[in-house]
């Protein structure tokens, strides 16, 4: 969801050779050639249900596809494991990677302008599958296919941790699957375990609990901490950092992420009165605006007030920098930054520092008029989702490519390497998987999937939406109100009132 490439454009195929899927190498087939598109070769050699799986999958030998993606770990592990997938099918795949606002652009111009230059695409949840549904191939027809090679555990919705399939691969209508997850982004707690323990004595005096990060932490003691820590750092200390920052910056989606957890966790509030793993055309009217949200937007803005004081500056990528650079105690930040802060090389919370949490707990008593306490999670679950412009064999042979970059080997791999964030149940099987979870481990991200899997993505902690059209100017709208309050621009119920107002002329009720 937000890696950092250092090429973000990949032409050529190279190196490991692992995946041992579909049976094995094929004769050479030879095919003409029909050149289509961008970039855009497609072969294909008739096969039948009764072919060998290896004929299955050699059908489209001497084709080319073109993979338009965000910049996250499992595109880079499989541009660099290309080789095997030629190996194994003849077809050349080129992965061009940019940052998510940049892709959302380039393929909703090829989608719209009913071209298909792109015959791949990466599906983020809200941002590229909301607006662009309608465009993407139905799965479905493919899966049941026995003409096509078929991944042994099936792309069926058990496969997937909870919910995913529907996240990335399901608008607006049941039963139409539009992709498959490929990776997944889930919040969760991160905190500085050896500073909690320093302090936690000093901090017990003033306010008569330990200083701890649990299931049950609520936002109230986060604001707490976090009020702790600036107090200490500003009365002198400077090598005491602050306690925490949020989501701000440029990138409109996270901001929004941010603040729904906190709105989510209180008695399970959601901006639309709609199936949240759906999602909807027609939302109706926003809820922004009353007491709840009212309620959350004041919490929002203390918090933000005992924060970093570059808070506002720090988008997502930013504030796990400045949480690596033992600038803050703590940060919300999806899982698949583990990575990264584990690494002594590049940040002081390493070398077990870090503590993994679930999200922080509702307090009671913010909840307006009852309602349950939750460790309100969100996420951004990435799907490979199909052109529908394709031509069928383009379609068929992109099919294909799905398959194996979601297959558990791959996932497997990316997870060993780069730091990936697996979407299929079974890669958690894996017994050194299992032993990951724990330090010593060679897989830091595995660290988080006591707090994201056993707890997160669990209900009643997991919120998906809102899936709507008009999803990405929504974001926009909330982003720019938010930090005006946070600012001391608007107040909460005049920062509440201008999401209301916006929100409900973008979605065309006035």
């Amino acid at each position: 969801m937000f890696y950092v490439p250092k090429n973000a454009i990949h032409k050529q195929v190279s190196r490991r050779d692992f995946l041992k899927m579909g049976g094995g190498a094929a004769t050479a087939l030879g095919a003409g050639s029909i050149a289509l598109g961008l970039s855009s070769v497609i072969n294909r050699r008739p096969v039948y249900a009764q072919s060998s799986d290896a004929a299955k999958w050699k059908q489209y030998e001497g084709s080319k596809l073109v993979f338009m993606s965000e910049n996250t770990p499992p595109s880079f592990a499989i541009r660099d494991n290309l080789k095997t997938f030629y190996d194994l099918t003849g077809i050349e795949v080129e992965i061009l990677t940019d940052h998510l606002p940049t892709v959302q652009q380039k393929v909703g111009i090829d989608l719209r302008g009913g071209n298909s230059d792109f015959h791949l695409n990466y599906i983020q949840d809200k941002p590229i599958g909301s607006p662009f549904a309608d465009y993407y191939e139905d799965l479905n027809k493919y899966t049941g296919d026995n003409t096509l090679p078929q991944d042994p555990e099936g792309m069926g919705e058990d496969v997937w941790f909870e919910n995913f399939q529907k996240a990335c691969g399901v608008f607006y209508e049941a039963g139409r699957i539009v992709a498959f997850p490929y990776d997944c982004a889930v919040a969760c707690s991160f905190y500085r375990k050896d500073l909690f323990e320093k302090l936690s004595k000093d901090f017990e005096s003033e306010y008569g609990y330990r200083m701890e990060f649990t299931a049950d932490t609520t936002w109230k003691h986060v604001y707490e901490y976090a009020a702790f820590f600036k107090k200490v750092r500003e009365g002198g200390n400077s090598e005491i950092p602050y306690g925490y920052a949020q989501h701000q910056g440029n990138f409109a989606w996270t901001t929004q992420l941010d603040i729904q957890r906190m709105l989510f966790s209180h008695g399970r509030w959601t901006e639309f009165d709609v199936d949240d793993t759906l999602g909807s055309k027609d939302p109706g009217k926003t809820k922004w605006g009353d007491a709840q949200s009212v309620a959350v937007m004041t919490k929002f803005k203390e918090q933000a007030d005992v924060s970093h004081p570059d808070n506002l500056a720090n988008g997502t990528l930013e504030l796990n920098t400045v949480y690596q650079a033992g600038q803050i105690a703590m940060q919300v930040q999806y899982h698949e930054f583990a990575a990264s802060c584990e690494d002594p090389n590049t940040s002081k919370a390493a070398d077990g520092k870090t503590g993994y949490a679930p999200c922080p707990k509702g307090e009671p008593s913010w909840i307006v008029g009852g309602g349950q306490a939750v460790n309100g999670t969100n996420c951004g679950i990435g799907g490979i989702g199909i052109n529908g412009n394709a031509t069928e064999d383009q379609k068929r042979a992109a099919y294909i490519f799905s398959i194996w970059a979601t297959s558990k080997n791959i996932q497997y791999d990316v997870l060993r390497g780069l730091g990936g964030t697996p979407t299929r149940k079974s890669v958690l099987e894996i017994p050194e998987v299992k032993n990951a979870r724990k330090r010593p481990t060679n897989m830091p991200n595995a660290l988080t999937f006591d707090a994201v899997y056993d707890h997160g993505i669990r209900d009643p902690h997991f919120v998906l939406g809102p899936k709507i059209p008009e999803v990405n100017e929504y974001h926009k709208i909330l982003a720019t109100e938010v930090q005006r309050c946070v600012a001391g621009e608007l107040s909460p119920e005049e920062a509440c009132e201008a999401i209301r107002e916006q929100t409900d002329e973008a979605n065309g009720y006035f």
